[in-house]
C-alpha cells in the first residue's frame, strides 16, 4: 500500500486508516460527526499521513483531482447513512481506473455484508 492514497467515507475515530498509514499509505478520513473528528484527531492527528477532513464525503470527494484516489473504504460509514447515487457518482470520479471502493454494511445483528467494486 506504499504511496496509495485511500480515503474512508465516514472514518469515525480513525483506527482502520491509522492502521494503513503503517503500511505505507497516505489517508485521508472524512465524517460528517465533529465528535468523531475530534476524537480522530485526538487519537492519530499526530500521523503525518493521516489527514482528517469534517464534512460531506461526497463534497469532499468531488474537490479532489478526478482519478487520484487508490481505495475508498465505508465500513460501517457514509454508505450507511445516506442516499448512495451522489456519493457513489463522486467515488467513481475520484477512484484511479482500477481502484477499489470496499462498502460493509450491517446485514443483521450476526451478519455483515461486504461488497469491493473495481472501477473501470
Amino acid at each position: 500500500m506504499t504511496g496509495a492514497l485511500v480515503v474512508e467515507l465516514g472514518c469515525g475515530s480513525g483506527h482502520n486508516l491509522a492502521h494503513l498509514t503503517t503500511y505505507g499509505a497516505r489517508c485521508l478520513g472524512i465524517d460528517h460527526d465533529p465528535a468523531k473528528v475530534h476524537r480522530a484527531r485526538t487519537f492519530y492527528g499526530h500521523l503525518p499521513r493521516l489527514h482528517l477532513l469534517l464534512g460531506d464525503a461526497a463534497e469532499h470527494l468531488r474537490s479532489l483531482p478526478p482519478g487520484s484516489v487508490d481505495v475508498c473504504l465505508s465500513i460501517f460509514g457514509a454508505f450507511s447513512f445516506t442516499t448512495p447515487r451522489l456519493l457513489l457518482a463522486a467515488t467513481a470520479t475520484a477512484l484511479r481506473p482500477g481502484g477499489q471502493l470496499l462498502i460493509v454494511l450491517r446485514a443483521d445483528d450476526r451478519h455483515d455484508y461486504i461488497t469491493v467494486l473495481t472501477r473501470r
